[in-house]
């Protein structure tokens, strides 16, 4: 019989520069969180749980795919001024359009 108490869950937190998925996302359970927040995981971090692993990867690729995108325009990468940016695409291998945002004011 169920008891309705989630046993384990998944937690994503904010990647380096250099993260890959398995860095960012992992399975645990309270008593492991708890360990984890002793040993250094920081609301700086911005963990976020999740009662699944797909929903937990996509919040995680997500992440990583924003902050490669921060440092390459910090790293001068960018091909215009990125002040006058109205809008965001992510596009797949292909160049289709997989993400879109209005961004600009």
């Amino acid at each position: 019989m169920s008891t309705g108490r989630i046993e384990k869950f998944w937690v994503v937190r904010n990647p380096s520069e250099v993260s890959t998925l398995d860095d960012i996302v992992f399975e645990t359970t309270i008593e492991s969180l708890i360990l984890q927040a002793k040993g250094g995981l920081s609301v700086e971090e911005r963990p976020r749980m999740h009662l699944d692993r797909q929903s937990a990867e996509a919040d995680a690729f997500a992440r990583i795919a924003v902050r490669r995108a921060l440092s390459a325009m910090a790293g001068g990468r960018a091909v215009g001024d990125v002040r006058s940016a109205r809008k965001l695409h992510l596009l797949d291998a292909e160049g289709a359009v997989i993400f879109e945002a209005e961004i600009g004011a």
